[in-house]
């Protein structure tokens, strides 16, 4: 696959929770975020369609379990590992903690 990103990824493994449009729940853990999406290491059973919408909620600091945020977006592709998520999207508090990793 080509790496078409607009933004470089960052290797960042945090907690996360998609919900997809027909309510499912898929639990998993970031292997990469950028600006603009994430791929989210997760069960490989799962079949998802490209275009799939979600939401994406991520826990940002592991000691202070109460700062989540959610960023809603649609799935680019699954493999065996996991997703590739793109964010439609973002808010101020993804913004601000990932830009503050990118300086």
């Amino acid at each position: 696959m080509s790496n078409r990103r607009d933004y470089e990824r960052l290797l960042i493994r945090k907690y996360a929770l998609l919900k997809l449009a027909n309510g499912e729940i898929i639990e998993g853990e970031t292997r990469d975020m950028g600006m603009s999406g994430a791929f989210i290491e997760c069960d490989p059973d799962i079949d998802l369609s490209d275009g799939t919408e979600c939401t994406i909620r991520l826990m940002l600091d592991e000691e202070d379990k109460e700062l989540t945020t959610e960023i809603y977006g649609d799935i680019r592709y699954s493999d065996a590992e996991g997703i590739g998520c793109h964010f439609l999207k973002v808010n101020a508090i993804y913004y601000q903690f990932i830009r503050a990793l990118y300086d």
